[in-house]
C-alpha cells in the first residue's frame, strides 16, 4: 500500500540547509564510518530489552495502538516501542533496527492525541532519516572530546563537526513537527502537547493562546535587530538540543496555514486508500476481506472486514 506522505512534503528549508552546511564537513563521512565500527546498535536493543517494558498488543496496548497507523501513513517499518521512567520527553534510538523510546512522564502530563502528536514527530525523524546523524550528535554533544578520541577525528575537527551537527539536529526538529502537523491534518495536538511539556496543566488547555504565544515570538526577533543582540539570542542556544519553543511553535503554526501545507493534504488525500480502516484494538490496517486482525488476533466488526465475495 502507498503511504500517504512522501518527505518531500513536509521537509523545512531550515533542516535541508543546515544539513547541507553538515555534510560540507570534511571529516563528517570519517566520523560517520567510525562511529558505525564503533558504536553497536545490538547492544542499544539488549539495554532495552532488560531496563525498559516494550509495549504492543498486549502490553499496554492503547498506547501501542497510537502508533501502526502513523508508520502506515508515513509508510515506514514500524519501529520497536519502548516505555521508561524518566521526564516527559521521547527519543529515536537505533540506525538498523530502530525504536522510539517515550518517558514515563510523558504519558502523565499529556493527553492521547498529544501523545500520538509526539509518536507523529519521532516517526517523522525515521522517514526523513535523521537518525543516524541525531545518534552522533547525541553522541559527541554529550562527551566531545573523548569520542572524538575514540573516531580519531582529532580535536580542531571534533568543534567544527559538533558546531555543524548541533546547529541541524535543532533545525531537524522543524521537519518532525512538519511530520506529526501533517499526520493530523491539524497543529493543535502538538500544539497542546508542547505547551503542556512548557508546565502548563493537562487540565487546563482552554485558557492558553497560542497567537499571544507567538506574540512573544515576535517580541523576540524585534529583541535581535543589532548585532550585540544577535549574539546574545545565539548564546541561548548553546547546549540546546530543540528550538526554542516560542519559535517552535511559530514555524508549525505558519506552515499550518500556508498554501503549501493545503496542497500536501490535497496530495495526501488522492494518495490515501479508500480502504484504510483501523483495528480499534491495536490501530493496525484492516483489509477489506479479514474477519480478524491479523496483529492482535481480535475480531473485526461486522461492516469493516469481510472475505472476498461476501458482503459486509
Amino acid at each position: 500500500m502507498a503511504a500517504v506522505f512522501d518527505v518531500v512534503d513536509f521537509l523545512h528549508p531550515m533542516d535541508l540547509a543546515a544539513r547541507s552546511q553538515l555534510e560540507s564537513v570534511p571529516m563528517l563521512q570519517p566520523a560517520v564510518q567510525k562511529y558505525l565500527s564503533a558504536v553497536k546498535e545490538r547492544r542499544t536493543h539488549q539495554a532495552l530489552l532488560v531496563n525498559a517494558l516494550r509495549l504492543g498488543p498486549r502490553q499496554l496496548p492503547d498506547i501501542y495502538k497510537l502508533l501502526p497507523p502513523i508508520c502506515e501513513a508515513f509508510g515506514i517499518a514500524e519501529p520497536e516501542l519502548y516505555l521508561m521512567q524518566g521526564p516527559a520527553n521521547a527519543m529515536t534510538v537505533g540506525h538498523v533496527q530502530t525504536a522510539i523510546v517515550i518517558y514515563s512522564e510523558l504519558l502523565e502530563s499529556l493527553a492521547e492525541d498529544e501523545i500520538q502528536a509526539v509518536m507523529a514527530h519521532e516517526c517523522g525523524h525515521i522517514l526523513a532519516q535523521h537518525t543516524l546523524y541525531r545518534q552522533m550528535a547525541r553522541a559527541i554533544l554529550g562527551t566531545g572530546e573523548a569520542v572524538a578520541n575514540s573516531w580519531l577525528i582529532g580535536k580542531a575537527a571534533t568543534m567544527a563537526l559538533s558546531s555543524a551537527l548541533a546547529t541541524w539536529y535543532r533545525k531537524s526538529e522543524f521537519t518532525a513537527d512538519r511530520a506529526s502537523v501533517a499526520f493530523f491534518g491539524d497543529p493543535e495536538p502538538l500544539q497542546r502537547a508542547l505547551f503542556h511539556l512548557l508546565g502548563v496543566p493537562k487540565w487546563m488547555p482552554t485558557e492558553v493562546s497560542y497567537s499571544t504565544f507567538i506574540d512573544q515570538a515576535e517580541e523576540f526577533d524585534k529583541l535581535t535587530e543589532s548585532k550585540w543582540d544577535r549574539f546574545l539570542a545565539r548564546s541561548l542556544e548553546s547546549g540546546a538540543t530543540h528550538p526554542m519553543p516560542a519559535l517552535r511553535t511559530r514555524e508549525l503554526t505558519i506552515w499550518a496555514q500556508s498554501t503549501t501545507f493545503e496542497q500536501v493534504m490535497q496530495i495526501a488525500k488522492h494518495r490515501s486508500p479508500q480502504d484504510r480502516v483501523g483495528c480499534a484494538h491495536c490501530g493496525s490496517r484492516l483489509m477489506p476481506e479479514w474477519r480478524f486482525c491479523q496483529t492482535c488476533g481480535a475480531t473485526v466488526p461486522s461492516g469493516l472486514g469481510h472475505r472476498d465475495g461476501e458482503q459486509p
